[in-house]
Order: structure tokens, then C-alpha cells, then sequence
């Protein structure tokens, strides 16, 4: 059963990889973006609703690369599902930079703007592990 679920996915994705979907329908929208890499479809949405960008970057995070100003909620989402989105989000919000940054301190290079509470947390992390290993 799970075979033919991804069949069915994979030709509506298909089907759906040269249409412009504009005039589609939020349901078909929705049911195009949603897949592991039906996600990037989203690029065919010139204006998609908040559902179908937070759809679309569930299941991929980096289709963020598409959507024009998201909303903090999708960009969380987005890194959420793949810390590594966060390269692709143009002046995250604290609380995305938070969320990134706690999945992996190195992230911090591919925020130009880093807030203090941001700076803070990762000088305090690593604070403690300097002190931990000096025991």
C-alpha cells in the first residue's frame, strides 16, 4: 500500500513539474508541494497562502529558497526540517536564528545579523563546554 501512495505522489508531482499553478486550486496546490521533493514545486506559485508554503517546507525545508517574504512560522518550519535552510532566509527572525543555532552552532556564519540573544547563547554554550572539559 505504501508502494502505490508513492506512485500516486510521484505522478501527480509529475504532472504538475512544468504546469504553472497559479490558477490551480489551494487543494491541487497543496497536493502538488506535498511530497519529499515536491516541496520545490512551490516555485510555480507565484503568490502561495501560508498553507501551502508551510506544506511545501515540511516536507522539504530548503523549497524556503522559493517563497518570497515567508512568515516566522514557515521559516521555522523550514529549519524545522532542515537546519540548513536558514542559508536560504533573508533576515531571520531571533527566534528562527534561535532555532537554527541550537541544532547546530556553526549556522551562525550564514546569519549576517546575528542578534545579541543569539551571540549570547552561543558564547555561553560555549562557555560551558570549555568548563566541562577542563574537569
Amino acid at each position: 500500500m505504501k508502494e502505490i501512495r508513492k506512485i500516486v505522489r510521484q505522478v501527480l508531482s509529475e504532472s504538475f513539474l512544468n504546469e504553472n499553478l497559479n490558477n490551480a486550486t489551494e487543494e491541487e496546490q497543496l497536493a502538488a508541494v506535498n511530497g519529499e521533493h515536491s516541496g520545490y514545486l512551490i516555485r510555480n506559485i507565484d503568490n502561495p497562502s501560508e498553507e501551502v508554503q508551510l506544506a511545501a517546507v515540511k516536507f522539504n525545508g530548503y523549497a524556503i529558497k522559493y517563497i518570497k517574504n515567508p512568515t516566522e512560522a514557515v521559516q521555522l518550519a523550514a529549519v524545522e526540517n532542515n537546519r540548513n535552510a536558514i542559508k536560504h532566509i533573508d533576515n531571520p527572525s531571533e527566534a528562527v536564528q534561535l532555532a537554527a543555532t541550537k541544532k547546530d552552532d556553526y549556522l551562525i556564519r550564514h546569519i549576517d545579523n546575528p542578534t545579541t540573544k543569539v551571540k549570547s547563547h552561543l558564547k555561553a554554550k560555549a562557555d560551558l563546554a570549555r568548563w566541562m572539559k577542563e574537569d
